[in-house]
């Protein structure tokens, strides 16, 4: 168990990071522009959604890595949403509302929610598409991508390992999503970087 519980941690330690280039790049960059925030909003409620199942499950490297990721992800909501009583607002009722349903519905319909949430970031596949027609900047981090992706394929093999069929789903399709944001980024950029030169 304790060498299954490495992969997850692994994959969990990774998870943790996705959200720090992000909220990093946003510092330096000295905006948001071109993130979604419902796409954050939604990353926050996929890390709520797996502590509660990793609380539920006695799943060590699920709870106590997807607790750090919240944190991270609900940075930066933080920032993106530029009223802080608002932010405060919107974070913990989003957490408590998330977590009260994964814990509280029966496994059946918890799981719906789960598949439902990991399209977290489908709307930023979209924006990133978006940005690509109309040819503006974006603050999204091909890193962060990049090590999101890496995640998920540590926590699919957790999944195998631990027999989880619904683990392995739900990671399948952030790793998707992932990878097509991630190639909407690189045209963009190349797409904007041809423009100017």
């Amino acid at each position: 168990m304790l060498s299954t519980e490495f992969f997850g941690f692994i994959g969990g330690v990774l998870s943790i990071f996705f959200g720090l280039p992000q909220a990093l790049r946003i510092r330096r960059l000295g905006h948001g522009r071109g993130l979604s925030l419902i796409s954050w909003l939604l990353q926050l409620g996929v890390a709520t959604s797996w502590a509660a199942y990793g609380f539920d499950k006695n799943s060590p490297s699920l709870l106590a890595t997807n607790v750090a990721a919240g944190l991270i992800n609900a940075s930066v909501v933080w920032v993106i949403i530029h009223n802080r009583v608002r932010s405060i607002l919107t974070i913990s009722t989003l957490v408590a509302i998330v977590a009260g349903l994964v814990l509280t519905l029966p496994a059946s319909i918890a799981s719906v929610l789960l598949i439902s949430l990991v399209f977290a970031q489908t709307p930023q596949v979209y924006k990133s598409y978006k940005n690509i027609k109309i040819g503006k900047d974006s603050a999204v981090s091909v890193v962060a991508m990049s090590v999101s992706a890496l995640s998920g394929i540590f926590w699919i093999t957790y999944a195998v390992l631990i027999n989880d069929a619904l683990l392995v789903l739900c990671n399948a399709i952030v790793l998707t999503n992932n990878i097509a944001i991630i190639a909407l980024e690189i045209i963009g950029k190349r797409s904007r970087a041809s423009k100017t030169s």
